[in-house]
């Protein structure tokens, strides 16, 4: 499985005009991914200590530096701005070491394509909403880390036989309409499959 890692953000390069201050939607998305990755550090270095496949642990540790480099990045953001950071997770106050294995390994692949959808909710809605270069920098970067990362997490869940394609169904020969009931096909006349 090949790794393909984003290029780190330096916000401290971007052109930003100090007098701009952050708008009311930077700052709800920027607490946002703030809180949301303080607990995915949480969940992540737990499950890296007891992952035993490698692929998986891989995939777990990329998703660990991702979540660490977004709510540092968030946190910079927010400190400049002197806006209190939020009472994240914390792995020392949040975090049982001694908590026995709970899943399998398969389950640490699902959990992150659940919690990287999550997080890309977050960064998509945020983008046509931040107005300012360096916040809007980071979202961009934010999203493209992340979809990067679920190409990575659907070729492990592929190639792991986790997870299978959506079945294929016939190519109608033409369009249809439904005539009366939509939901017909339970008994009577029998609809064919959509999407």
């Amino acid at each position: 499985m090949k790794m393909d890692t984003q290029k780190p953000l330096n916000i401290r390069s971007t052109n930003i005009n100090h007098s701009e201050k952050l708008t009311s939607a930077e700052l709800g998305k920027l607490w946002a991914t703030y809180r949301g990755n303080s607990m995915s550090t949480c969940f992540l270095h737990y499950y890296l200590q007891h992952v035993e496949d490698t692929d998986i642990k891989k995939l777990l540790e990329e998703a660990f530096t991702l979540t660490t480099e977004f709510l540092n990045t968030s946190k910079e953001i927010l400190k400049k701005e002197n806006f209190p950071i939020p009472k994240g997770f914390s792995i020392e106050e949040d975090l049982n070491p001694q908590a026995p294995r709970l899943f399998e390994d398969e389950f640490y692949v699902h959990y992150l394509k659940y919690a990287a959808n999550a997080g890309m909710s977050i960064y998509k809605v945020a983008i046509p909403l931040v107005f300012r270069k360096d916040v809007e920098e980071f979202y961009k970067y934010c999203m493209e880390s992340t979809m990067a990362l679920m190409e990575q997490i659907k070729e492990v869940l592929m190639n792991k036989g986790f997870i299978r394609k959506p079945p294929i169904i016939p190519i109608p020969e033409k369009e249809d309409f439904v005539e009366k009931d939509f939901l017909n096909g339970y008994v009577g006349h029998v609809r064919p499959l959509h999407a």
